[in-house]
């Protein structure tokens, strides 16, 4: 049977950034798990491991799905990493550093993977990771994806499942695959994170719009707004005074 080809297919697997690679990394470094290539902040050293084992997690959901489209969702949100990576692009270069972990003797599966992931690199926080990566699936395929499995810390699945209810992703149709933790969860930081998110729910306004700017230093804008339904939804997310208000609106993953 021929495998599908991307306008066929139907689910999308996300899996979330947390960061990326120093401007100065030209390439992916002979041992990415090491903390050296890349930028992280002071709480995220000795995390590179942690992120590789998302990435690979990510590509053996695709492998064993061929109806799936694997997107990497995370932007150029640190000057350090410069104009060269985005926390997306950094995790597709290790996937293909490490060959997508498929042996040769299965060359057609790994081109197959290869050819079913794409970038989505303006996401700057957890909500827009999922919000985003819907709309990039709809970009790339040409409809919503059918599912949604979002690869991500174990820690922020309360977080992850709030992103969907407010973008009233239907539940029965998401899944959240908390793969690992790192050494030490940031248990204080989540918690006052969810709770910003509960006060401003699109992540538009106060502390969480603070961050979106500083995580924003080349002033990128996104292009999803054109996709099919969503225009007024985004004009709606991004009125910091709607923080707390429903979208009256129905949004096209719902039917």
């Amino acid at each position: 049977m021929d495998e599908p080809s991307v306008n066929d297919l139907q689910d999308l697997i996300l899996v979330a950034g947390h960061a990326a690679f120093k401007k100065e990394t030209q390439s992916v470094p002979d041992h990415p798990e090491k903390d050296d290539g890349w930028f992280l902040q002071s709480f995220q050293i000795g995390e590179p491991p942690f992120y590789i084992g998302h990435i690979r997690r990510g590509v053996v959901l695709l492998a064993n799905n061929p109806a799936a489209l694997l997107v990497f969702s995370g932007g150029y949100t640190r000057p350090e990493a410069g104009r060269r990576w985005s926390e997306a692009s950094t995790y597709l270069e290790i996937a293909k550093h490490f060959d997508w972990w498929i042996p040769d003797a299965a060359a057609g599966l790994r081109q197959t993977v290869e050819a079913h992931t794409r970038l989505e690199e303006y996401a700057r926080d957890s909500f827009e990771n999922v919000l985003f990566s819907v709309c990039r699936f709809r970009q790339v395929v040409g409809r919503y994806a059918r599912n949604v499995t979002v690869v991500s810390w174990a820690f922020k699945r309360a977080r992850f499942d709030f992103h969907r209810a407010a973008i009233r992703f239907p539940v029965c149709r998401f899944q959240f695959e908390g793969y690992n933790d790192p050494v030490t969860p940031q248990w204080q930081n989540e918690a006052k994170t969810l709770h910003d998110f509960i006060e401003s729910r699109y992540g538009s306004g106060g502390t969480l719009g603070q961050k979106r700017t500083g995580r924003n230093p080349f002033r990128r804008g996104h292009d999803y707004r054109t996709c099919q339904g969503v225009s007024d939804f985004f004009d709606f997310i991004e009125s910091p005074d709607n923080g707390q208000k429903d979208y009256t609106g129905r949004l096209p993953w719902e039917d």
